[in-house]
Order: structure tokens, then sequence, then C-alpha cells
């Protein structure tokens, strides 16, 4: 759970609970990950339940801007889905190891860049005479 006062206050809100509910009633109370897996795995036939209990956002609502944008995420049936508890745990380790690993390449991409602009030895393209010392 996150630690944001202003996405928590969101998810403390009326209206929250107003979204949970349609969220629910359209997945038919039921964790939307396994019925995909399994349907297409062809392990489970289309009316097999497995209990969704936790709404997850697909694009979290924290990456928004403006407290306007947080809202709009948090709000959207659409960009909610309905889990158990084991797939929203799932999502969540995935979602973690994505941003993880994204900083992991932003960060070196900088590093790379900043070798080349002040360590990395100039080309024979990229050498300029340097201008005469005076003395």
């Amino acid at each position: 759970m996150s630690r944001n006062p202003k996405y928590q206050k969101l998810l403390n809100s009326p209206r929250w609970w107003q979204v949970k509910r349609v969220v629910w009633l359209r997945d038919e109370g039921r964790c939307q990950q396994c019925r995909k897996d399994g349907i297409a795995a062809g392990v489970l036939p289309d009316g097999y339940v497995v209990p969704g209990v936790d709404c997850h956002h697909i694009k979290p609502v924290e990456s928004a801007k403006t407290y306007q944008e947080m809202e709009q995420l948090c709000y959207n049936p659409n960009n909610i889905v309905l889990l158990c508890a084991k797939c929203h745990k799932e999502a969540h380790r995935q979602l973690r190891s994505q941003t993880r690993d994204a900083h992991i390449a932003t960060e070196a991409s900088r590093a790379e860049q900043w070798l080349q602009r002040h360590i990395a030895q100039p080309t024979d393209a990229e050498a300029k005479p340097s201008p005469p010392i005076l003395s």
C-alpha cells in the first residue's frame, strides 16, 4: 500500500467505494488474471470462479503528475481490474521489477554519457587543434 497521503485520501473516499463496487460487478467477482490464464490454457471452463478480492490499478495512480490526473486514474473503472490476492501480489512484483530495470538502464545510460563527455578520448575526427598557449 502506498504511503502517498494524496493517494490514501483518494482510496478512503466514498467515491472509491462506489468505483470498487462497479468494478466488482463488471468483473462478476472473479479474478480476471486467473480467469484469463485458465481459459487461455484450456484448463478452466469460462464459468470457473476464482474470487477477486483486490482492485488493481493497471496504470499506477502515483504515476500521475497532478492531483487531478491521480483522480482520473484512481476512479476510472477502465484502469482497474479485479484480482485475487496472489495475482495482485504478482502484478505489483512485476511492476517493481520493470521500474527497477528501467531505473538501472537509465542510470547506466547517464553514466555512459557522462564518461563520454568527461573522460573519453576524442577520436581523430573529433579532435580539434588546441589553441596556442600564450605566455
